[in-house]
């Protein structure tokens, strides 16, 4: 703002720009205009407009710059007008700050999510989305509870039990992380066959690619299941990494309770190619049994956008419904 214009705008209000630390309102209460040099005022700060930028490395929200009538000095370079009227009080400026940089990161979530679908789409087709898990771990403690076992993530205070568990694990054997799937109870068994048993409190760890839910479903079917999907889905000529989006209701179950032993609901996934877009419905029940191998039921119902459809099932045991 010119000093001419800055004139005009004394005793009124102005907004000071102070960058990434945030905006601000107040009155211009003083102006200096001394010859061949910047003007320079003095401002009593009503409110914020802009609240500061949020390093997101920080775990604490940064404070506003200025507070409430406080007087500032400074250039007028960082002046400019207040062309609308400013109503609020400081405090609800500030509820309001905060309200705008809500808004304004959760859209850039929603851009920025649609983008990562396509990149992870790519890459999936690629067979390559593995790279975006790379070196990435969650990390458990074994626990036995009574004669069941399971995995405990201590950050975040969840268990999750190892009857059925879908997920490929590591653990350390000669101080080196080695693949392993879990057999029953503590023992696991390596790339190569070999068991190893593992003690309360043992450490293993979980790639967090497996936490994707389309990963996970497929992880977790039996081999006849797995091929009962697989058949439908290359009679519509369509491939896994066709895949985009997975709503997997068998992991929420698994993951909301460590005591349930059976399971039942929908699984939808979505497939998308350059023509046409494709919806399983994937009805599941699961029995999980303690000295009998699990009961399961699968069916796969197919719709294409043409109108084409078609099922493949596979059962351990005919359906109690």
């Amino acid at each position: 703002m010119d000093r001419q214009t800055a004139r005009s705008y004394a005793g009124k209000h102005v907004i000071i720009n102070e960058g990434k630390n945030g905006r601000y309102v107040g009155l211009l209460e003083q102006i200096e205009t001394k010859p061949k040099k910047i003007w320079s005022g003095i401002v009593k700060i009503s409110g914020i407009l802009l609240y500061p930028e949020i390093n997101i490395e920080s775990d604490q929200l940064p404070a506003p710059l200025y507070s409430e009538g406080e007087k500032v000095f400074c250039t007028g370079n960082k002046i400019s007008p207040l062309k609308q009227d400013f109503p609020h009080s400081y405090k609800e400026s500030v509820n309001y700050a905060l309200a705008g940089m809500w808004n304004e990161v959760d859209d850039q979530k929603e851009n920025n999510e649609s983008v990562l679908a396509m990149i992870h789409q790519e890459l999936k087709r690629r067979k390559a989305d593995h790279l975006l898990y790379r070196d990435v771990f969650v990390y458990y403690s074994l626990v036995k509870k009574a004669r069941h076992y399971y995995v405990y993530d201590e950050e975040k205070q969840e268990a999750l039990s190892l009857d059925g568990c879908p997920f490929e694990f590591e653990i350390k054997v000669k101080d080196k992380w080695k693949r392993a799937h879990n057999i029953s109870g503590p023992t696991f068994e390596l790339e190569n066959g070999k068991q190893v048993d593992l003690s309360h409190g043992d450490r293993l760890r979980l790639n967090k690619s497996q936490f994707d839910p389309y990963r996970i479903l497929i992880n977790e079917l039996d081999k006849p299941a797995l091929h009962a999907l697989e058949r439908g889905l290359r009679k519509l000529g369509i491939f896994h990494e066709n895949s985009v989006y997975c709503h997997n209701s068998l992991l929420i179950q698994l993951l909301s309770t460590v005591e349930q032993a059976t399971f039942k609901g929908v699984n939808f996934i979505s497939y998308s190619t350059e023509k046409h877009q494709y919806m399983i419905q994937h009805h599941y029940e699961r029995e999980i049994l303690e000295e009998e191998p699990d009961i399961a039921y699968d069916r796969f119902e197919f719709t294409s956008d043409t109108g084409e459809r078609l099922i493949t099932t596979y059962a351990t045991q005919l359906s109690k419904d």
